[in-house]
């Protein structure tokens, strides 16, 4: 992994290492005076960050990873910050294709870190679409990801269109967010905005269409798309967290509640109050269209209020 070697705060490990899993799955683990974070180079995900309080592990984990997360190759983890692309939730042409796209399963190349004396670092991982990619996606693309890390989280993704053709693209960084009562938890920044509720759908499978008054709890299943949305969201809880995106045009609200995440063999009963998803991404409406040869790019940032 590149340049890990002379890293003062990077060093190399393993999920069988970290987690205890079955398979041992390359990972970056991550110690600087600011923060604590560990990120999986399948994927680009970032998969946890603690920051520090006068160089010590004392304040809260901001992000939420399973302990019954898989940890296996070509399978996708359950927590942290998956990168969704190139498309977001069920493919619109085919279902039976991979929800929410297949560059969160596969391995990402580590281009370049970047150490600051005060502690924070930035990690740039690079993605490239090959030829077997093409049954799932007839175009190729690259992606960037830049993952700013200090006393908070900036992360900036870059789509390129290698492909002689448009190039339809939605996607969005899956961020779960540690929660520590959810009965508690509501999110703010989304009041009297229109959205697609998947978690009801009409009878043709199609999503429910409503308006959101007020704050959004959590009383049972949440599974909001709202599109067209303002730069800031906010989760007011233990941490209270600020989300803000630049063209990161769509927000996406997530717990399965009890039902559906006893199902869920990586999440279970016992787990689903110990999280919530605030997304930011460009999905449905607000997805992106790249000329050939064209980019762009949407950053986030999560910082404690």
């Amino acid at each position: 992994m590149n340049n890990i070697n002379n890293s003062h705060y990077i060093s190399s490990t393993d999920s069988e290492t970290l987690y205890g899993s079955k398979e041992k799955c390359p990972l970056i683990e991550v110690n600087s005076p600011l923060f604590h974070a560990v990120i999986a180079p399948q994927g680009a995900q970032l998969l946890e960050f603690t920051p520090k309080f006068q160089g010590k592990k004392s304040e809260a984990p901001w992000l939420w990873l399973s302990p019954k997360a898989i940890f296996s190759e070509g399978k996708a983890i359950r927590g942290g910050i998956p990168v969704c692309a190139p498309w977001f939730g069920v493919n619109p042409l085919d279902p039976q294709k991979p929800k929410h796209g297949f560059v969160r399963t596969q391995p990402w190349a580590l281009i370049n870190i970047i150490e600051s004396k005060n502690g924070s670092v930035e990690l740039n991982f690079q993605f490239t679409s090959s030829e077997s990619d093409l049954p799932l996606y007839p175009h190729r693309f690259q992606l960037d990801l830049k993952i700013m890390l200090s006393d908070h989280i900036k992360m900036s993704l870059t789509a390129l269109n290698l492909s002689d053709s448009h190039m339809p693209f939605s996607w969005a960084l899956h961020s779960y967010f540690c929660v520590e009562k959810l009965q508690d938890v509501h999110v703010s920044g989304l009041d009297k905005h229109q959205y697609l509720d998947a978690a009801n759908r009409d009878e043709a499978g199609k999503f429910s269409v409503k308006h959101q008054q007020g704050d959004i709890y959590f009383k049972g299943e949440v599974d909001s798309v709202y599109e067209d949305v303002g730069i800031q969201q906010t989760i007011i809880g233990t941490p209270t967290i600020n989300i803000k995106g630049e063209n990161c045009p769509t927000a996406i609200v997530w717990n399965p509640g009890a039902k559906l995440a006893e199902q869920m063999n990586d999440v279970g009963i016992e787990h689903y109050e110990d999280y919530i998803c605030v997304e930011r991404g460009a999905a449905f409406n607000d997805s992106w269209s790249l000329s050939p040869g064209s980019s762009k790019t949407a950053t986030l940032l999560l910082s404690k209020q």
